[in-house]
């Protein structure tokens, strides 16, 4: 969980942006948990930086946070050339998510723990133990 590390190679980098601190611990955890190498950002130009510096494999954000927002977080990363093809969750606990971001996937928080790890394999094409026993569980439409 250290933004200031690079990236294991071995494991699938997760970058977490968010400014609520335990809720970006506890994701953390549960991604590391998962078999994830996890990078975590408490505001959203410092989660630019490091994503333009470490190139993860999958970057989750939230929408409302202070200076720069999910949606700008999206934009830029969406725009840097270096980042070509790199999937973006966003998260919110707003129930009014903008339909036109440019990310891959919109949570509202709160997010089950199935709802996100199923959509995380999905875009980074593993496969997960909960997806053999129910096929529909990761059944959030990707933008």
């Amino acid at each position: 969980m250290d933004s200031n590390a690079l990236s294991d190679s071995r494991l699938p980098t997760i970058l977490l942006i968010d400014d609520e601190p335990d809720l970006l611990i506890a994701w953390a955890l549960l991604l590391e948990l998962e078999g994830f190498h996890v990078l975590t950002a408490f505001n959203a130009r410092q989660g630019v930086e490091l994503a333009q510096r470490v190139h993860p494999a999958l970057v989750i954000t939230d929408l409302m946070m202070p200076g720069m927002n999910g949606a700008e977080v999206c934009r830029t990363l969406k725009s840097d050339p270096g980042l070509d093809g790199m999937p973006v969750i966003l998260w919110s606990a707003s129930p009014d998510i903008p339909t036109d971001l440019n990310c891959e996937c919109t949570l509202h928080k709160p997010v089950a723990r199935e709802i996100l790890l199923g959509q995380v394999d999905l875009l980074l094409g593993r496969e997960h133990a909960s997806d053999a026993a129910s096929p529909g569980s990761a059944s959030v439409p990707l933008n």
